[in-house]
């Protein structure tokens, strides 16, 4: 390190303190900017006159970029609003507030509050905030004996997102709670903080009643490799289901091994391995290696072993899965690359859709559970529930895809285009994306539940659906949501608890990057059928 003369050091001592003064004293002016209190009086001015929740989002979204306690202050009222549109933005321009002293009143008053609804929104504001200042009050918050669930929930979730598990312990004490929410977002918690500590914590959970806390505890477990985790995951591979491929994925990360979905073959190994003496898991840098191996192995000779299910040649050992299929009027296009999809009883997209999804449900295994949905402007339900496999059913399910057809699609456009519009029904077909994602949470966005800021869908645990496989060939066109980026929000939101797989297909001449991340987002894979 350089030398600096005593009289230079002051002198830049002196400097430092002058630009952290002068940056504090900046942040202050701006707190009290009199064009930000004037945008927060025409603010609570004027929202309170529109009646319609389009203008109240607007309203709202114009406090973005006025940071001040007032604004904040007046955002806070409105994650109690009936609206969940309204809550969703109050929110989201509060996760643009990072100063400390807009937050500062509340985690003052934090420990002291007593209701439990606004000390779990307040926890959750501030998570989105990132606040480092207020994780000793959120720890503080949760902890006692009557402590609600919702604010145990969101104090995971807050710990997450400030990067921080405090120092009072929380998190592994929320792996034991009695609560399954709670015990979930502890685990996803842990995970993203890699929290070695709490690796026995996780294990255990590893036997929970709820398999959306068990797929918790086994991601994380993948970021954190103890050993002692490795026959339990074995254990929980012999189950059928879903959760086989992440027990074998997070066998991978552990052992550096790969023997797929075979519990026997990792059961001999692991044995064997636990009698030589001074074996370890490969260490990080290693494991790295091995992945990277295991990479270019399958991109050379693919994965030869065999899956139970499969859908657009995406496999899956699920034994709960829905398929959502595109019916929009596009489906009735040709496809473009006429070498690549010969065999079929013509080149329209929805006639090679159909006889792909015909093929898997004659080859669905007795042991899996499944229902279908198409869509366009609105839905089709084959069933309503997941039903078992079996010869009945899939014949059933054969019959209902067979009637299936393209609506407003070449026929329809054609008598569109001779004056017959109402004959047409173009407008049954457009492409309501959102509509049919919500399905697999039991929402209708026509029929949206009661607003609630806090928390997650209980509704979500009572649930078997943990795989879907979604194809369409375009994008959104009607519905409450068209903006792709805020169908993958609303996607993500609600899968943080479902944890529901998302495989997503494309087919057609059109920008494909949504399907892919929203395939990424949530765990699935991505297939480009071709245009």
């Amino acid at each position: 390190m350089a030398y600096l003369h005593p009289v230079a050091a002051r002198l830049l001592a002196a400097l430092l303190c002058l630009f952290v003064g002068l940056a504090t004293a900046g942040s202050s002016v701006a707190q009290d900017d009199p064009a930000r209190l004037d945008a927060v009086k025409e603010f609570r001015t004027w929202f309170k006159k529109f009646k319609d929740e389009a203008q109240q989002v607007e309203a709202v979204m114009t406090l973005k970029g006025q940071e001040c306690v007032p604004a904040a202050e007046e955002l806070l009222k409105l994650l109690k609003h009936p609206s969940a549109a309204v809550q969703q933005a109050a929110f989201d321009v509060l996760a643009t507030y990072h100063e400390p002293r807009t937050y500062q009143a509340w985690i003052d008053a934090l420990p002291k509050e007593k209701d439990q609804t606004q000390v779990a929104v307040v926890v959750k504001v501030l998570g989105r905030a990132r606040l480092a200042a207020a994780v000793a009050p959120i720890e503080l918050a949760a902890q006692g004996p009557k402590v609600s669930a919702g604010v145990k929930y969101e104090a995971a979730r807050a710990l997450q997102a400030i990067g921080s598990a405090g120092t009072a312990g929380l998190l592994p004490k929320l792996l034991l709670d009695a609560d399954p929410l709670v015990r979930l977002a502890a685990a996803d918690a842990v995970g993203a903080l890699k929290l070695k500590d709490a690796a026995d914590a996780l294990v255990g959970l590893l036997a929970d009643d709820n398999w959306q806390v068990q797929s918790a505890a086994i991601a994380a477990l993948k970021v954190l490799r103890p050993q002692q985790a490795v026959q339990p995951l074995i254990d929980l591979m012999k189950q059928a289901g879903r959760l086989q491929i992440e027990c074998s994925e997070a066998l991978f990360a552990i052992t550096g091994m790969d023997f797929g979905l075979d519990p026997v073959r990792w059961q001999e190994q692991w044995t064997t391995l636990m009698g030589i003496q001074g074996w370890r898991i490969p260490t990080d840098e290693e494991l790295a290696k091995k992945a990277e191996s295991r990479r270019k192995y399958d991109a050379l000779y693919g994965k030869t072993e065999q899956k139970k299910n499969a859908f657009a040649g995406i496999p899956t050992t699920s034994t709960n899965v829905l398929f959502i299929i595109d019916v929009s009027g596009s489906m009735d296009d040709l496809v473009v690359e006429v070498e690549k999809f010969q065999g079929y009883a013509d080149r329209k997209r929805f006639t090679i859709v159909q006889t792909q999804l015909l093929q898997t449900l004659e080859s669905l295994t007795d042991e899996t559970n499944f229902d279908i949905v198409a869509f366009a402007t609105n839905l089709q339900v084959w069933k309503g529930r997941l039903v078992p496999a079996n010869v009945v059913n899939r014949e059933a399910a054969k019959a209902f895809v067979r009637r299936l057809k393209p609506i407003g699609g070449t026929e329809s456009q054609e008598l569109a285009a001779s004056g017959l519009g109402g004959a047409a029904n173009l407008e049954a077909g457009k492409t309501n994306t959102y509509k049919a994602l919500m399905y697999a949470f039991g929402i209708d966005p026509d029929k949206p539940p009661k607003a609630a800021a806090t928390g997650a869908d209980k509704e979500a645990l009572k649930s078997p659906l943990d795989t879907v496989y979604f194809l369409s060939d375009g994008r959104p066109s009607v519905g409450k949501f068209i903006d792709v980026n805020e169908i993958r929000r609303e996607v993500n939101k609600h899968n943080e608890v479902w944890r529901i797989v998302f495989h997503a297909i494309a087919i057609g001449d059109f920008q494909k990057e949504f399907l892919q991340a929203l395939a990424e987002d949530n765990g699935g894979v991505f297939v480009d059928l071709g245009r």
